[in-house]
């Protein structure tokens, strides 16, 4: 009896094992206090596989451990100064946590060597003094994606998306072009299925409405 063909990994798969790699490392990192490993802990766990980040509030985060929300705020910005982490802050001074991936964190080619089991089940399908390598996107590798083929597939990205597929591209493409990229480059590799989508509709859900209101007060 011949094996059958191994499935080609999808973009989940892959961002879900650097993530993995990456809490790891700061697990084993004697520096990062047990606050640290239980925030990091947090943002692998609701890392967005298309934005490459996550969006968990303060307040939610708090309560989980019962800190305050100084608490939250000072191991949270502890992680970005030990080089685990970037924050940012969106529209409505909410923070945006996204892992710093190390070129060990990603995928050379294919399965990572040695790994003999699937991981844990993503639930968001959401100053150093070490130099960081920032990954744009893990597993870089052989792609059939071209940059001139782009309109072809973020039509086929859109229409799987649904009949506001367009709106969704258009929306995330204002916030980051590189997460186009991303699903474009997925389309094209055949590692785009439901989990990949759904991310990218929590991405967009999670957006601030455009002040439309503001715009109808106009004249």
């Amino acid at each position: 009896m011949t094996n059958p063909t191994p499935t080609k990994d999808s973009l989940y798969d892959r961002v879900n094992r650097a993530k993995h790699r990456w809490l790891k490392r700061v697990m084993v990192d004697c520096a990062t206090s047990s606050s640290e490993k239980c925030f990091a802990y947090i943002v692998m766990d609701r890392l967005n596989c298309v934005t490459l980040d996550c969006w968990p509030s303060q307040q939610l985060v708090a309560d989980q451990f019962g800190w305050s929300t100084k608490t939250v705020h000072r191991v949270s910005f502890g992680l970005q100064r030990r080089g685990y982490l970037l924050i940012s802050r969106n529209t409505y001074s909410s923070y945006r946590y996204r892992p710093t991936f190390l070129a060990e964190d990603e995928d050379k080619s294919g399965r990572s060597p040695g790994q003999t089991g699937a991981a844990p089940p993503d639930k968001n399908v959401e100053e150093s003094s070490s130099v960081i390598l920032v990954s744009q996107s893990p597993s870089i590798q052989a792609t059939k994606y071209s940059a001139r083929q782009r309109g072809f597939f973020e039509a086929e990205v859109a229409k799987r998306l649904g009949n506001d597929g367009f709106e969704i591209l258009v929306r995330l493409s204002e916030k980051d072009d590189d997460l186009i990229e991303r699903l474009c480059r997925a389309c094209a590799d055949g590692e785009l299925g439901e989990r990949e989508l759904l991310a990218a509709r929590l991405a967009f859900a999670q957006l601030p409405l455009k002040r439309r209101l503001t715009q109808a007060k106009v004249g």
